[in-house]
């Protein structure tokens, strides 16, 4: 589910996209890792992206996630999804 609305929201394949929730100290942590395929500047989509991810992560799950970490692991070409390297 968490994969699903990172894709969306990065414009990344579906199949390219990591997330692991973490319990820590009673804690919840969710890693993301995604490539980015939006037209938006990466920072601003980076750190807007985080947000909108962690709480849709929690109103699919019902937790709260106290950290969320979001590693950017590559670059997408938006119009035909090819990666850039």
């Amino acid at each position: 589910m968490v994969e699903a609305a990172t894709a969306e929201t990065f414009g990344a394949p579906t199949g390219s996209v990591r997330a692991k929730v973490q319990a820590e100290g009673g804690r919840l942590e969710l890693d993301i890792a995604t490539p980015y395929g939006g037209a938006e500047p990466l920072l601003g989509a980076a750190a807007g992206g985080r947000d909108a991810i962690s709480a849709r992560a929690s109103e699919l799950t019902g937790a709260r996630f106290d950290r969320v970490r979001l590693r950017i692991t590559s670059l997408t070409d938006i119009d035909d999804r090819r990666r850039v390297e």
